[in-house]
């Protein structure tokens, strides 16, 4: 059955000749066992490489899967979460000296270097004296 073109929406209507769909072409495999042999490699390979990844999130999060909200981590905790963000975030540094606000640059086992926001220099702040760690926002 041929379709028929629709009515023509103007006087001066061209003639076009009408459009014919190109079919895909059916590609088929030698047999079904060659396809499996080539591809199990790969599957194993991604499924060693999920539950590498999953265990090592349960060991950084403490075993549940998921991560402790951030006002539940200890202070050493939460200086080596925001120090691994790809993101800085910015906080608010309060210890026995004078508060300091900005982004982790780096931090060792004593200290941790804050780029200070105001004057844009490493401020050194011993882990120790951390009295709290306050996210932007809050």
């Amino acid at each position: 059955m041929k379709k028929t073109p629709g009515p023509l929406l103007y006087i001066g209507q061209p003639h076009l000749e009408p459009i014919q769909p190109v079919m895909q072409k059916v590609a088929k495999a030698e047999s079904e066992g060659e396809i499996l042999e080539a591809v199990e490699p790969v599957m194993e390979e991604i499924e060693e490489s999920r539950t590498k990844s999953s265990a090592e999130k349960k060991e950084e999060s403490g075993g549940d899967g998921r991560l402790k909200p951030f006002r539940e981590m200890s202070t050493a905790e939460k200086v080596i979460y925001l120090a691994q963000r790809r993101i800085p975030v910015p906080c608010r540094f309060e210890w026995s000296g004078p508060t300091v606000r900005g982004t982790i640059q780096s931090f060792d086992e004593t200290n941790v270097w804050v780029l200070d926001e105001e004057s844009r220099t490493p401020v050194q702040v011993p882990i120790s004296e951390i009295v709290y760690i306050r996210l932007a926002g809050t």
